[in-house]
């Protein structure tokens, strides 16, 4: 059988992690990488990616991507790029975001992607940990064994300090910044509030019932007491500036909340009760009302690098899809249109 052909779009630490993995499996080729800065142009994907050299040639031109034909593209860069996105899959090239998209139902760019996809006979499907994992595809999965429920909580708690990406931290969550007034924690704050939506909405027409509301209740900020630089990619957080973030969202259904999700982001840890402690403490952690209520608590084991295992997780969730994703009949869908996707890799040769 035919391996599947995939480009990688970007390479920032979820994309070079891609990179460095397809390099080695046995069911895809990596055949193009797309890169967005300039001193990335031109270069060895491997060598940029941190790994072995590749052979494979970056590039800054998303046609040059279309050209090669792959089966798939893997979107890993930082903006939900309709226009982009609809032209890959009119061009017959199935595509799995990290970034947005995650339940297009009703949204604006809906029209838009599935005219795309139609022309293409391509498929669409984005996911992630939040959105994603934590905040509608584990939710779902143990809403199957059990009934009645009453609500779903489901809380993200990241511990950030090792991320290799200054730029990531700033701009992505406002770390190192001011409490009030820029606009990049503003940015982040709005564009997580977009995407959680998004996952409320799919849980809530998966359990059939019908969304009344859905808001972002609470906004907490730990600030730095001290200067910290963090060691891998050399951001400094003066006192003063956000060192951890916490996000809270609530929706409403039948007259009451249902669905609530916490996605606290921490570079600093001991900043007081309710903030990250240890580096070891719990990732994730959701909680089901029901008959019977469940309760379900994941983590990295002791000495993992958190920031850099979720930047794995969700590299692997990426490259797993695909399979799925290039024999999905076309359309938008979403992680609940398909079976649950299962490692392509096999076993670790070693």
């Amino acid at each position: 059988m035919s391996r599947i052909r995939i480009a990688q779009a970007f390479t920032g630490p979820v994309g070079s992690e891609i990179v460095r993995r397809l390099s080695s499996h046995p069911a895809m080729e990596l055949v193009g990488v797309l890169v967005h800065a300039a001193e990335k142009d031109g270069r060895d994907a491997g060598e940029v990616a941190g790994g072995a050299p590749n052979g494979i040639q970056t590039t800054r031109s998303l046609d040059a991507i279309l050209a090669l034909k792959p089966d798939g593209i893997i979107w890993s860069g930082l903006e939900y790029d309709v226009p982009a996105f609809a032209r890959i899959l009119a061009a017959g090239i199935n595509l799995y975001a990290g970034n947005g998209g995650f339940y297009t139902k009703g949204r604006p760019e809906e029209a838009e992607l599935a005219e795309a996809a139609r022309q293409g006979q391509s498929s669409f499907c984005a996911g992630g940990n939040i959105p994603g994992l934590i905040s509608d595809v584990l939710p779902l999965f143990l809403s199957g064994y059990t009934g009645r429920i009453r609500q779903i909580r489901a809380f993200q708690r990241n511990h950030v300090s090792e991320i290799p990406s200054a730029v990531q931290l700033e701009m992505g969550l406002g770390i190192g910044l001011p409490p009030e007034g820029n606009p990049f924690a503003e940015a982040a704050s709005a564009a997580f509030t977009d995407a959680i939506a998004q996952s409320a909405h799919m849980v809530a027409d998966a359990l059939g019932v019908t969304l009344e509301s859905f808001t972002l209740v609470k906004l907490e900020r730990a600030l730095a007491t001290r200067r910290v630089v963090l060691p891998r990619c050399g951001l400094v957080i003066e006192p003063g500036t956000v060192a951890n973030v916490r996000w809270t969202w609530s929706a409403s259904a039948a007259g009451r909340e249902f669905y609530r999700v916490s996605n606290e982001q921490s570079a600093v840890l001991g900043l007081g009760d309710g903030w990250r402690e240890r580096v070891d403490e719990p990732a994730y952690r959701v909680e089901i009302d029901g008959e019977p209520s469940l309760y379900c608590t994941m983590g990295w084991p002791d000495g993992s690098l958190a920031g850099l295992a979720n930047h794995s997780l969700n590299a692997a969730r990426a490259i797993n899809v695909m399979q799925r994703l290039v024999s999905a009949p076309p359309g938008l869908l979403t992680v609940a249109d398909f079976p649950a996707p299962v490692a392509s890799e096999g076993l670790a040769r070693h």
